[in-house]
């Protein structure tokens, strides 16, 4: 199926664009597009650590701070809930160091995927309770847990609730609500991720350490008035990881995350950045946080426990740290080749319904811990919306992930009569059902997915920020671009349009997987590189004038930094359009 090139408007007025005056006119355009206006223009190329809104600003922090400052001076015993993803084991993270500093010894749950499930639980809580613990508070979880809530206040257990996620129903009676999604809230930002709203608190309580007699002989250098950006690291790992918009706070967050992770105070991170080959500690970007770090912690959880992935994060010892950052890096390998496996087996199930609009594919054999995985990667090599489930004897349970514009949502509410529980959003959900149902249900959206589908459900559409000439293919204009960093949800990196270039020359590299090609462009060269593109060496001539979808990239060899493309798409250019 071929890409839809769709090249955005360049009508805005010629009279805001001259507000950008100093700005190249493409990344006004950038910056206009982003709702970036010229009284911003500073804040958002230049954010400042400082521009982070008060953590008091939540109603319920007062209240939760004075909680935990009290659990402090009584010794109580506490302990920390959290999900099992990155956002919730970094969130976790930031707590249990905060508590470290503060020399306060917190606990950790952390539930079994694959015994326990998502999200609170009885079973859980009342294990807590056998231990003695009176305050519990939950990171990226609770929102919606009105029976565990009414537990906690019911056995004499206080729980402070920080979380992120939509309240749907009724809100939980607890002790205290930190969630900027809250329709009561009056929080400014309510786009800040799980570990985000775990770093407001921990900013708060460390906001009145005048509070604690003995910080446990922490040594002047690490005062308290910088120990909150040295969170920053795990806080911008879990934001990223979460898919939340780069804008507003989250911006701040990953962009001086990122600088603090350059020189990262972890022993386990440093440990993950060391293990991980290929990264260069002085070139982090948000691909490195969501492609290299994140996964792993996420790994540890998908196949065996998260909390491999937490003791990683919070060891103390290079040496530990260093054990702990391999075993976790042998999980994620592992994970990696359970996903090809998974993939390789899934492409021919697929083969058998090559007619049905939505694939279902399931399998006893495919742990469910990576068909989320495997349902986002099978959508885009088949160009259909895909749904993978671990096929169980009585409930089979997994991941849908969209192709195009299809409401992924909407489908499994048309055909929920097949379906024991589901949910998610547009793009991707989670389902369960009844094993038995697994035909009909089959054979349901796949009918629904026909009669409801249309031309432009199916089609991959690339949308090009602007287009360039060979005069923008500079280092300069790299540079410029680069200030509009960290890239990602909210804040795409740009995808540009570059026509009429001659295709020099193209090699497969990379296992013959990926090309490495050469461009004239207006008689000067200019390198590129394609992945996952092996195909351009028997389509498009060299020599041949095209037309290209592409990033620019900038590296160094031998000491000479030179601007790059990478291509998403390119075209024979009497084709493009």
């Amino acid at each position: 199926m071929s890409k839809h090139w769709n090249l955005k408007s360049d009508a805005e007025p010629e009279a805001l664009l001259k507000e950008y005056a100093h700005v190249h006119p493409v990344i006004a355009r950038l910056l206009v597009e982003r709702g970036v206006g010229p009284d911003r223009l500073d804040t958002f190329l230049h954010p400042k650590y400082e521009g982070l809104h008060d953590p008091f600003l939540f109603a319920d922090m007062r209240k939760a701070v004075d909680r935990i400052w009290l659990a402090i001076e009584q010794d109580e015993r506490m302990a920390v809930y959290a999900d099992y993803d990155a956002d919730a084991v970094t969130a976790n993270a930031v707590l249990q160091q905060t508590f470290r500093y503060l020399g306060v010894p917190v606990g950790s749950y952390i539930p079994d995927r694959f015994t326990e499930g998502y999200g609170l639980n009885l079973e859980a809580f009342e294990k807590l309770k056998a231990e003695g613990v009176t305050l519990i508070i939950t990171v990226d979880c609770g929102t919606n847990s009105v029976d565990v809530a009414d537990f906690c206040k019911s056995n004499g257990i206080d729980l402070i609730i920080t979380d992120h996620h939509e309240i749907t129903a009724k809100t939980p009676d607890a002790y205290a609500l930190i969630n900027p999604k809250n329709p009561a809230e009056q929080y400014p930002d309510n786009q800040i991720t799980g570990v985000g709203v775990a770093y407001k608190l921990a900013v708060a309580l460390l906001s009145e350490t005048d509070k604690v007699i003995d910080l446990k002989g922490i040594p002047e250098d690490e005062h308290i008035k910088h120990w909150d950006k040295w969170l920053l690291d795990l806080v911008a790992i879990g934001t990223v990881a979460d898919c939340h918009s780069l804008m507003g706070e989250n911006r701040i967050i990953v962009k001086y995350g990122l600088m603090v992770l350059a020189k990262t105070k972890w022993a386990g991170l440093r440990a993950l950045l060391q293990t991980a080959v290929g990264i260069n500690q002085t070139e982090l970007t948000t691909h490195t946080l969501g492609f290299t770090l994140a996964p792993r912690i996420n790994a540890a959880g998908r196949l065996e426990h998260a909390n491999i992935a937490l003791d990683t994060l919070l060891a103390t010892d290079p040496v530990v740290a260093g054990q702990a950052a391999q075993a976790l890096e042998k999980v994620n390998e592992r994970r990696q080749q359970l996903t090809e496996r998974l993939i390789s087996e899934a492409r021919e199930q697929a083969a058998l319904q090559a007619a049905h609009a939505v694939l279902v594919l399931a399998s006893p054999d495919w742990p469910k811990g990576v068909v989320g995985i495997a349902a986002g990667r099978l959508a885009t090599e088949l160009q259909k919306p895909v749904i993978v489930l671990e096929q169980g004897e009585q409930e089979s349970t997994g991941s849908a992930r969209t192709f195009g514009d299809f409401d992924m949502v909407e489908a499994l509410k048309a055909t929920a009569e097949h379906l024991l529980k589901f949910g998610g959003h547009k793009q991707a959900a989670g389902l369960t059902l009844a094993t038995t149902n697994l035909d009909a249900f089959r054979v349901a959206i796949a009918r629904y997915a026909s009669e409801h589908m249309s031309q432009a459900d199916q089609e991959v559409v690339l949308d090009l920020d602007a287009q360039l000439t060979a005069s923008d293919l500079t280092l300069d204009f790299f540079d410029q671009l680069e200030e509009l960093q960290p890239f990602g949800v909210g804040n795409p990196k740009p995808l540009f349009l570059i026509q009429n270039v001659e295709l020099y020359g193209a090699k497969k590299v990379g296992n013959d997987k990926h090309v490495q090609l050469t461009f004239s462009v207006e008689g000067r060269p200019v390198q590129g590189i394609a992945f996952n593109m092996a195909y351009v060496c028997d389509t498009v001539p060299v020599g041949s004038m095209v037309d290209l979808a592409a990033e620019l990239i900038a590296d160094t060899w031998n000491g000479i930094r030179r601007l790059k493309l990478r291509v998403v798409d390119i075209r024979l250019a009497s084709t493009a359009s």
